[in-house]
């Protein structure tokens, strides 16, 4: 007989075998030209300022509410934590290793909302969450996806104001003399997050309000339907007019809310798509009739901290904080998006920093094919997903199955 570590294990490389296949789906179309580059950045840019937002409002909106928020409060805190321990681990893995400087922003920032969105509901399709889903695996993913929203929130707010700080001059070709940097006001076609980089003289100081247009530019569409996703979960009127059923008041929750989770859930997927048609592209030669390759030693420490070092943090501290104190709400779907947030691929929005502050055509060729080779090697995640099914197992046998 077949044990349930063995059917949680093949299920959760089975949800991770799914993503990998739906990126190479999307490599595979850009390969045979089927889809153009150009529509390529349309479509990311469609995700990001049209399907993301909404999907913040359908799902983040409907889940909070003034009598759970403070249950966001763990997200949002080890949201910060894993990032900036991330970004120290970078910076002491450049200059022990003599690594390139872009090192840094690929353990960073890792895909914070297509892949665990896509991956957790791939989880529930193989029915390895219904151990921790409390009866409600739908309900479970939905609070997942909340979480996980809530978490990416937090990282593209971190990769706006750190990202373009990460990259040395090192980046750059070495035709190209350093020069300082201001942030454009107008709009950038090839940042979905970041705004345009531009170089300043140094005869001229940047303007008066530079630093209030700098703050202005936070405030993407994703950051906007964040926004409204937080005053319509916390203000109980509009929390009700928008998600209660019709005949409770829910005037709204029908055509409305029902429409922008319909757009909502189109980003999950059709994003990891376009992640496998941008992966293609790095397996081009450039120019010059170059193939770069990253270093062997950079793409070890991007898996050593983004994958194992992160493993071997989250499962332990996740365990004693559910197991052992009160600290983390009575909700193991929690526990488990906190021991999956910081594990995983670098995030694809770090060829959208490349472009935004000018690195050399080299340079992009090998972070692009540094993504590729990480999320090609997404599967062994279901490793760290099994671990963590039994984590949250064994912490609901000790604090008792009334938790949930």
């Amino acid at each position: 007989m077949v044990s349930a570590l063995s059917v949680s294990a093949i299920g959760a490389f089975q949800g991770s075998l799914s993503v990998l296949l739906t990126i190479s789906y999307g490599a595979i179309v850009a390969k045979l030209g089927i889809i153009r580059p150009t529509t390529v950045k349309d479509i990311s840019t469609l995700c990001a300022n049209v399907f993301l937002p909404a999907l913040f409002i359908a799902n983040i909106g409907k889940n909070i509410s003034i009598g759970n928020v403070s249950g966001y409060a763990p997200i949002f805190l080890w949201s910060i934590i894993y990032t900036l321990v991330s970004m120290g681990m970078g910076k002491l893995a450049v200059r022990w290793w003599g690594l390139p400087s872009w090192t840094v922003a690929a353990v960073t920032f890792n895909n914070t909302t297509s892949l665990p969105l896509l991956l957790t509901k791939s989880f529930a399709s193989t029915g390895i969450l219904t151990p921790i889903a409390g009866g409600d695996p739908s309900g479970a993913v939905e609070r997942a996806t909340s979480y996980f929203l809530v978490n990416s929130l937090v990282a593209k707010t971190a990769t706006f104001i750190l990202g373009p700080h990460l990259f040395g001059n090192d980046c750059f070709d070495s035709s190209l003399s350093p020069v300082p940097l201001m942030i454009s006001v107008e709009p950038s076609e090839a940042s979905l997050l970041l705004p345009k980089v531009q170089p300043i003289s140094s005869a001229n100081s940047p303007p008066a309000s530079f630093t209030a247009r700098r703050v202005l530019l936070l405030f993407t569409p994703t950051t906007w339907g964040a926004i409204f996703a937080l005053i319509i979960g916390l203000t109980p009127s509009l929390h009700r007019t928008f998600f209660a059923p019709p005949q409770e008041g829910g005037y709204l929750s029908a055509w409305v809310s029902e429409s922008l989770r319909n757009v909502g859930d189109v980003f999950t997927v059709l994003q990891i798509f376009i992640v496998g048609a941008n992966i293609s592209q790095s397996f081009q030669m450039d120019a010059t009739g170059e193939s770069p390759n990253p270093p062997k030693k950079a793409l070890i420490a991007i898996f050593a901290i983004r994958f194992v070092f992160w493993s071997l943090i989250s499962l332990p501290l996740v365990y004693y904080l559910a197991a052992e104190t009160n600290v983390l709400p009575k909700d193991p779907i929690i526990w488990w998006c906190l021991i999956l947030i910081p594990i995983g691929p670098p995030a694809m929005i770090l060829s959208t920093l490349l472009e935004v502050i000018g690195v050399g055509q080299r340079g992009k060729f090998m972070v692009a094919r540094t993504l590729a080779f990480m999320y090609c090697i997404t599967p062994i995640i279901s490793l760290v997903v099994v671990g963590a099914l039994k984590v949250c197992e064994i912490a609901l046998e000790k604090k008792g199955r009334d938790v949930m």
